[in-house]
């Protein structure tokens, strides 16, 4: 592969939209932290992929995140959406 095929490998692998290091690192949604900032002023409570777990209860769940049964993967309705968000 020369020069010319890696730059060009480069462009398909980033996305066109940037984010800045500073609001990834300090979201408290790992969503955020994986793929960037949703729509502005959107919550996970309005996204399709948020389930509830009714046991004594209600354990929420990101349906793109998966679900160990515990608490490393329960998900908070107010952390802001990230860009993977579905209106729902």
């Amino acid at each position: 592969m020369n020069s010319d095929d890696s730059s060009l490998r480069q462009q398909e692998l980033f996305s066109e939209e940037e984010f800045s290091a500073s609001e990834l690192i300090s979201s408290p949604n790992p969503m955020v932290r994986e793929n960037g900032s949703g729509p502005e002023g959107a919550s996970c409570r309005g996204c399709a992929h948020l389930y509830g777990k009714r046991y004594n209860r209600i354990y929420y769940k990101c349906g793109l995140r998966g679900d160990t049964n515990g608490p490393g993967t329960d998900h908070r309705v107010r952390w802001p959406a990230c860009a993977r968000y579905k209106e729902g």
